[in-house]
């Protein structure tokens, strides 16, 4: 047992991730917002008719003078103010996209749960059985 003696080292090869959940979330961050976009579509003339959205919400959004004489501006901002309701379709979606991420992150983690490997391996530890002693004065 020399100071300089080099062991083999034997380790497990670490499992690696399949490259369909490698697959299923790279869709995911491109098809959840999409279906965000779509049900704020949807949703937003129902919400509009009730009549309980506040004014500032509706409408167009105007911009200052200076925005409209710059010339790098103006055609972003043309194009920004030409759309209705903005921010009320802007708060829309992001509910509607933390929802769906909210329900698809607590679908996953039961899939997970139920179908993942096992929470401890032979080489863990056991629980501890130990139970504290009642504190008293």
């Amino acid at each position: 047992m020399g100071k300089y003696t080099r062991y083999p080292i034997l380790s497990k090869s670490k499992r690696q991730m399949s490259p369909l959940w490698r697959g299923v979330g790279c869709i995911l961050i491109v098809i959840v917002p999409l279906m965000s976009f779509w049900l704020m579509l949807l949703l937003a003339p129902p919400i509009i008719a009730t009549g309980l959205v506040p004014y500032q919400l509706l409408g167009y959004i105007q911009f200052p003078v200076w925005v409209l004489r710059n010339k790098i501006t103006s055609g972003l901002a043309l194009f920004i103010g030409s759309l209705n309701h903005l921010w009320l379709s802007i708060i829309i979606f992001l509910v509607v996209l933390l929802i769906l991420s909210a329900i698809i992150s607590l679908s996953y983690t039961a899939l997970y749960q139920t179908l993942g490997p096992v929470r401890y391996t032979p080489v863990d530890a056991p629980p501890s059985k130990h139970k504290p002693k009642k504190y008293t004065r």
